[in-house]
């Protein structure tokens, strides 16, 4: 694999997090490790909201203009930053109260009924800044609801991904068994052969 692929990979989004507002947080990659920002332009905002299921397989009718992405990596860092204030049994920063709450008021993505009755279906007048709007309202749901107490930080090295901890026995420890708990398993079983080797 070469170096482009392995680039290409870091900016792959990540869907584990058990709620889109967290899936979303997690779009700025090994926060204070090494940022890994994967949405830097409004077509990797479109993008993300297309492989989220937040908007049709076509994209958002309108582009999305820079000024746009700027306002999507703004909410993104309130969400995470009350996020991680709830998980340290704090108040968020008013700034983020603010923004989380200022696209929480906005219009939401509409929802529609698929003919066949079971499904959700694009009703047509989806956008960016209406999926923006569900992503917050979908933030103060998770944070005054009983699934805050769920809330758990991956415990990778450099991960820094936030997810809901929705397993039985509530002790989850990595944001995906296939990345992150795979990479741990991997480590420990050459530090186990180094000691063996000794």
């Amino acid at each position: 694999m070469g170096e482009a692929d392995l680039y290409d990979r870091r900016l792959d989004f990540p869907f584990h997090s058990g709620r889109p507002c967290l899936d979303f947080a997690g779009t700025m990659g090994r926060r204070g490790h090494h940022d890994i920002e994967r949405i830097a332009t409004g077509d990797h905002v479109k993008r993300w909201g297309v492989e989220a299921g937040l908007l049709p397989p076509d994209g958002a009718p309108v582009p999305v203009t820079e000024h746009t992405a700027r306002q999507a990596r703004a909410l993104r860092e309130s969400i995470y930053r009350a996020v991680r204030a709830k998980m340290a049994g704090t108040a968020p920063h008013p700034e983020d109260t603010a923004t989380v709450n200022r696209w929480a008021r906005r219009a939401p993505l509409p929802l529609a009924l698929s003919a066949d009755g079971r499904g959700l279906d694009w009703a047509g007048t989806e956008s960016v800044l209406g999926m923006l709007a569900s992503l917050a309202r979908d933030a103060v749901e998770l944070l005054t609801g009983v699934d805050a107490l769920r809330l758990r930080e991956c415990a990778g090295p450099t991960c820094t991904v936030i997810f809901l901890d929705q397993s039985r026995t509530n002790n989850r420890r990595w944001c995906s068994m296939d990345l992150c708990g795979n990479r741990d398993k991997k480590a420990s079983f050459r530090r186990k052969e180094r000691i063996n080797k000794g």
